[in-house]
């Protein structure tokens, strides 16, 4: 709670997003078809209609069809398809 809460302060002092200086997602949805992921931790489970990424919060599953991974860096990871929904465990 102490390290959050200090780069909170931290992040509205230096007037930047909080996710440039933390290990928060950031999370980019274009027009239902291509998500984008930056600081994830890896990749946990895929399918062409199911996508777990680790996360600094937990798992984050992302559910469609005919999905697959276009790009998967350390840090970064695009996803295109039908996505139906986007939901976070843990």
């Amino acid at each position: 709670m102490v390290k959050n809460t200090w780069i909170s302060r931290t992040a509205a002092r230096l007037d930047l997003p909080e996710d440039l200086i933390s290990d928060l997602p950031r999370i980019e949805w274009i027009a239902m078809k291509t998500l984008k992921i930056e600081n994830h931790k890896g990749l946990n489970h895929f399918s062409d209609s199911c996508i777990e990424l680790h996360i600094a919060s937990g798992i984050l599953i992302i559910q469609g069809e005919i999905l697959s991974v276009s790009t998967l860096t350390h840090d970064e990871v695009s996803i295109h398809g039908h996505i139906h929904s986007i939901s976070l465990k843990g």
